[in-house]
């Protein structure tokens, strides 16, 4: 018998990220047990395809529209207009494919095809990230079958009673980079000091400034992998270029020499970039979870707008691991290299790293993926 689920998520990497390593351990489950499972992910967007695809998951977009608030906190009332599409397209999706289980990654984009599960009476099962859930998951927890959290401090968000502390969901193959490779990918040295500065798939502005304003004196000592988010990379790239041409010789030299800049990472490059670096400057999402695997020093800097300021719930639970959180109100670049000194210090460095990879569970996706499991094949 093959047990069909369907995956679905969006928005963000922190949406998609741990539906490629949940997609893994079904995988490796059904091998070890002999069953199958027939995957498939509804997304957003076409740059999450080759993911799954690559896996042998299918992948289908789906069109969707966030319910923001607009001027004077009233809520878009185009989203509305568009709503009974999204419903027909998701009907839709779901009777062609007709799941046996549906495993939503929370957010918009999640909301219309795990409700539409409910009409059909597809047992849900969903997952939060974050320590303040969303609104979305908030809601479809009322019907859910299960209810995965990433930490305690979650529980008294829902009303679920069948919830289980499984942790975030982290894919296994960021962490087979190698630093030499790395290093020579990258044209970088695997002797120098590396920062990796993510702003996130959505471009964080506040955080690209930042680096924009601090590469004179970062790229003096470090070196550094900058990814900025697809729409940030052509600003990004083009004020680094000003600043090379109007500086002086040995300053432009040293941003040629220590600085690189991508719109996006793919999962390869983002394992190479994870073995090269020493420090990782980043966002409070989900992220967080890979990174505290990996056991590198980190400075995260809060989304201060996210809902629920559940970026900022984040961070205050990551520093408890010895994360460095630095609020929007403080991006300036002698806070942030005074940081990064302070990390890099040799009598920090070991007891931080050891300290931040208590953090995450690298389980996670497993333990998710036998309840999936243990669903799926009850007697």
């Amino acid at each position: 018998m093959t047990y069909r689920i369907l995956l679905v998520g969006g928005g963000s990497g922190g949406h998609i990220y741990p539906l490629v390593a949940i997609s893994q351990e079904l995988q490796n489950l059904a091998k070890e047990r002999g069953v199958s499972f027939e995957l498939m992910v509804l997304a957003d967007n076409e740059n999450w395809r080759k993911d799954f695809e690559s896996m042998g998951v299918r992948f289908k977009r789906i069109l969707t529209v966030k319910f923001r608030p607009v001027e004077g906190g009233r809520i878009n009332f185009l989203a509305f207009l568009k709503l009974p599409l999204f419903l027909i397209q998701s009907l839709w999706m779901l009777f062609l494919f007709m799941p046996d289980l549906v495993f939503s990654k929370g957010g918009f984009v999640s909301l219309v095809p795990s409700f539409v599960s409910r009409l059909y009476f597809i047992p849900l099962f969903i997952h939060e990230s974050d320590v303040v859930p969303g609104k979305a998951n908030k809601f479809l927890a009322y019907f859910a079958k299960k209810v995965f959290i990433s930490f305690e401090k979650s529980i008294s968000y829902f009303k679920n009673k069948n919830m289980v502390l499984s942790g975030n969901p982290i894919r296994e193959t960021l962490f087979g980079g190698n630093k030499l490779e790395a290093a020579k990918y990258f044209n970088l040295s695997s002797n120098k000091k590396t920062i990796l500065v993510m702003a996130g798939s959505q471009g964080s502005a506040s955080i690209n400034k930042l680096l924009i304003d601090s590469v004179v004196q970062l790229t003096e000592d470090f070196q550094i992998i900058h990814q900025t988010g697809g729409r940030s990379f052509d600003s990004v790239k083009g004020e680094i270029e000003k600043i090379k041409s109007d500086g002086s010789g040995s300053y432009s030299k040293n941003i040629e020499n220590n600085y690189r800049v991508y719109d996006f990472l793919t999962e390869g490059e983002l394992a190479s970039a994870y073995a090269l670096c020493d420090i990782i400057v980043s966002r409070a999402g989900s992220s967080i979870f890979e990174i505290s695997y990996l056991g590198k020093p980190t400075i995260v800097i809060p989304y201060p707008y996210s809902a629920g300021d559940h970026q900022r719930a984040n961070a205050i639970e990551f520093a408890k691991f010895g994360a460095v959180v630095l609020e929007e109100g403080n991006l300036k670049p002698n806070i942030l290299i005074d940081q990064v000194e302070h990390l890099l210090k040799p009598e920090n460095y070991f007891s931080i790293s050891q300290k931040i990879r208590q953090f995450s569970n690298l389980n996670a996706g497993r333990i998710i993926a036998d309840e999936i499991y243990a669903y799926a094949f009850r007697k």
